[in-house]
């Protein structure tokens, strides 16, 4: 397939200071409740429920309902499982995806510690007791690895680097130009230029040859004709057929430090207060890797001698680290025997977000002392990011002391994102921010949760969650709300001694709705890049261990 370069028009997205997204603003948003091994066997239905560590990151009340103090530990074993496969060309909407391939990655984690200190007051009516708590509880879980791949003799992804290059001076890409550092260049055009995978091609004497580009994979034929400028037109194709593969891992966690206190009144009504320090650690690294399947296809000559192209890496590697603070307010009410009640509120959380970045290439040939290699500097940004506000409402029912049922909804409006960099006032959010009202909208959280004691000493419990992704498509007029979902199904048992020992064990699925990934750009009108589908799934198991006195 040829491209004849003065019909191509387009640009790759720069990855690196300033180049953040709506959907990193809803990575570092979401919420999807970890908590103990109760709060999460009964799906983390706990707005109107209470008395669990667990329970108080999502309403501050429930801190306030047991009139005893507690402590609690709780380790848990969470396995990302990714099942991913490839298609090299998807056409007309049929997509056929091949090479399936599964990843499994597995991390410990502590979602849940810390502490209540309940105060009674000895009054007998009235504020009965003040309850005061500390504890980090997890409110996101940052864990997958996958892989896919396969042949490709249409595209590939030093062409699409190539076609993003398009317009850039070599000589400002290889630092000879004090422009160098004042550019709006993407890190990954400069690295392939720097290595050598995409270079200047064909007359040097046409007026725009230092700023058109050719890749390692590709050849070049001249044609008869000649544009406006004075350029030559030349047909670019891939030279051969090429092996593809795309990977990714990521890891880290979200955790939110509460400082809670809680009021009894009258043991009918509960209400709380939080001050929560959220916390986010985000690792996340991909490769993109192509190798000639025949390397006599990839001819490269030089001045004085030639050799052939053999491989190609790419690696990008992003970390950030967020730290925020915001207020949470709630109540449980008990309105009739058995029948409880309760609501609380978030304040958007307001947090600073520091990112670090880097990205490298190495380039092989089947002459190795061609071999090449470049990496950019390390690249720093900060920048603050307000989360959204979030409403929770939520009912239980117990009976008779041996079980309950508890339904929870949550609402977040994720359209009120916003990011901020109070810093340096060139970098303007602006654009971004129009972009998070115009293509975000409301996520719909609902919970469902289950528990059973045939003896006192022992509890079985049940749960099941849904939440809708906050996304919207959008064509400029109409906003319609995509389907996607992630669902939740757990359960879970509990053992309560005689004395001040108790101990909970949940287990949990997760199912996120099918991701696509498109490795590099569609840079030729008639054919499409690579698609990815990547099917994923997510279990945790979790055990608490607990202590009252």
């Amino acid at each position: 397939m040829k491209r004849t370069i003065i019909a191509i028009f387009c640009t790759l997205a720069a990855t690196g200071a300033g180049a953040q997204t709506m959907y990193d603003g809803l990575t570092f948003s979401q919420n999807n409740y970890y908590g103990t091994a109760r709060s999460i066997g009964m799906g983390n239905a706990m707005t109107a429920v209470g008395g669990d560590l667990g329970s108080i990151g999502i309403n501050p009340a429930g801190s306030a309902v047991y009139n005893f103090s507690q402590f609690t530990i709780t380790p848990n074993l969470t396995i990302s499982s990714m099942n991913s496969s490839y298609s090299a060309y998807p056409t007309g909407g049929q997509d056929h995806f091949i090479n399936s391939q599964a990843r499994n990655l597995t991390r410990f984690t502590m979602p849940n510690v810390g502490a209540t200190l309940n105060m009674p007051t000895g009054n007998r009516s009235g504020l009965l007791s003040v309850t005061f708590g500390f504890l980090v509880n997890g409110t996101n879980n940052f864990t997958g690895q996958m892989m896919a791949g396969g042949a490709n003799d249409k595209t590939s992804y030093l062409s699409a680097m190539a076609v993003g290059a398009d317009g850039f001076d070599i000589d400002v890409m290889n630092g000879y130009m004090d422009a160098y550092y004042n550019t709006d260049i993407p890190w990954n055009s400069i690295v392939n230029a720097q290595a050598g995978s995409i270079a200047n091609y064909g007359d040097v004497n046409d007026p725009s040859y230092y700023w058109r580009y050719i890749a390692a994979t590709e050849g070049f034929q001249q044609t008869e004709g000649v544009d406006a400028d004075g350029n030559h037109i030349y047909d670019i194709y891939l030279a051969g057929p090429v092996n593809q593969a795309y990977g990714r891992k990521v890891t880290g966690g979200k955790y939110d430090a509460l400082f809670n206190v809680g009021f009894n009144i009258n043991n009918r009504l509960y209400l709380g207060a939080n001050l929560g320090l959220a916390n986010i650690s985000y690792d996340y690294d991909e490769y993109f890797k192509e190798a000639a399947q025949d390397p006599a296809d990839f001819l490269i000559e030089y001045s004085d001698a030639s050799t052939y192209w053999s491989d190609y890496r790419s690696r990008y590697s992003y970390s950030a680290e967020g730290s925020g603070v915001y207020g949470k307010f709630g109540f449980i009410a008990i309105p009739a025997d058995g029948v409880r009640i309760g609501a609380a509120i978030q304040t958007p959380t307001v947090m600073n977000v520091n990112e670090i970045w880097r990205h490298a290439v190495d380039v092989n040939y089947t002459d190795v002392k061609y071999n090449a290699n470049a990496s950019s500097p390390e690249g720093e940004f900060a920048y603050r990011l307000i989360t959204p506000y979030r409403v929770n409402a939520g009912v239980a029912f117990t009976f008779m002391g041996m079980g309950m049922l508890s339904a929870d909804y949550e609402m977040t409006d994720y359209s009120a994102m916003k990011f901020r960099n109070d810093v340096d006032w060139n970098t303007n959010f602006d654009n971004l921010n129009s972009e998070i009202r115009d293509c975000m909208g409301k996520s719909h959280m609902v919970r469902l949760g289950a528990e059973f004691k045939p003896i006192p000493e022992f509890a079985v419990r049940a749960g099941y969650n849904f939440t809708t992704i906050p996304e919207y498509e959008y064509n400029g007029t109409i906003k319609t709300t995509l389907k996607d979902r992630m669902d939740s199904f757990s359960v879970g048992i509990g053992y309560y001694s005689k004395g001040s020992f108790f101990a909970d064990l949940a287990a949990r699925l997760t199912m996120m709705s099918d991701e696509y990934i498109s490795p590099y750009i569609d840079y030729l009108s008639d054919v499409a890049s690579p698609l990815i589908l990547n099917k994923r799934e997510r279990y945790d198991i979790t055990a608490t261990f607990g202590w009252r006195f």
